[in-house]
């Protein structure tokens, strides 16, 4: 069975009111509401029909698929190895852009670290200069940098509330 407020697979399942919606879920997430004993449903209470929770469940399950495959992300150092080559291929600011058919600020900013280069011109640039500008990362690196990012999750909510 799964839990309808964290996604994971466990044996059994409480009912429970979770600001103000009854949900089935774990052991664990039941601390954060209000067991229901029995049929007992107060009437201040929103219920979530099975088709909607299953809908949202299997969004989660496809994004949590997603989440543990790999990803080629743009390099930290991008900046510095785009100059780099620039300079060891003999070309201006300018000349690179001519090149790939950008404008030197472009090409400027993008040296400075300024702007992140979008797909398109991460291509562009990785064909003139002979260059990779993009890695894979594991799962477990992009959550590290989740966690960095400070990105607020539904759990980080309801431990704060309670």
């Amino acid at each position: 069975m799964i839990c309808e407020l964290c996604g994971r697979n466990v044996p059994r399942l409480k009912k429970v009111i979770i600001e103000g919606v009854i949900l089935n879920v774990c052991d664990e997430c039941a601390k954060f509401g209000k067991e229901i004993k029995g049929n007992e449903i107060p009437k201040d209470v929103k219920y979530l029909p099975p088709e909607v929770v299953r809908e949202r469940l299997e969004r989660k399950r496809r994004k949590r698929k997603d989440y543990l495959e790999e990803e080629e992300v743009l390099i930290d150092d991008y900046s510095r190895v785009i100059r780099e080559a620039r300079e060891r291929m003999g070309l201006t600011q300018d000349e690179l852009a001519k090149k790939i058919l950008e404008k030197k600020t472009v090409i400027s900013k993008i040296e400075r670290g300024e702007m992140r280069p979008d797909e398109k011109l991460i291509k562009k640039l990785e064909k003139a200069l002979n260059i990779k500008l993009k890695e894979k990362v594991s799962p477990l690196y992009r959550k590290e940098e989740e966690k960095k990012s400070g990105a607020l999750t539904l759990g980080d909510l309801i431990k704060g509330a309670l």
